[in-house]
């Protein structure tokens, strides 16, 4: 079974946290020929579920490949060295489990042309 694991901030705020658990809402509504069997979020911090939290859920779903992406878009600390290890804690907690970690979102290919478009509907 292969999953995606949405991996974002957290904060203070119930509201932005929220945010992230609606999209991951309705990414699963879309997941039907993604390749991906389930998705659940994760945060680094300030909240919950943690990212150790967000794995073991996938595990436990019966997750053999998880695949994180970072719901970030630049390549802060948080990205260039948290993430990393948490995961390396993780691939060892769950050896048998496939572990890969997607670019930041901010470095994904098409990022420029979603700028632009959605800043030229609202102008």
């Amino acid at each position: 079974m292969k999953s995606l694991l949405l991996v974002a901030h957290g904060s203070r705020r119930e509201s932005s946290n929220d945010a992230v658990k609606q999209l991951v809402t309705k990414l699963r509504h879309q997941l039907a020929g993604s390749g991906f069997d389930e998705i659940t979020h994760a945060f680094l911090e300030l909240t919950t579920p943690s990212i150790e939290d967000g794995v073991s859920i996938l595990v436990d779903a019966g997750s053999i490949d998880i695949v994180v992406m970072p719901y970030f878009l630049a390549p802060g600390i948080h990205v260039v060295d948290d993430l990393p290890e948490l995961i390396d804690v993780a691939r060892t907690t769950y050896p048998s489990v496939n572990f890969t970690v997607t670019p930041h979102l901010g470095e994904v290919d098409g990022m420029v042309s979603l700028i632009l478009q959605s800043a030229g509907a609202t102008a």
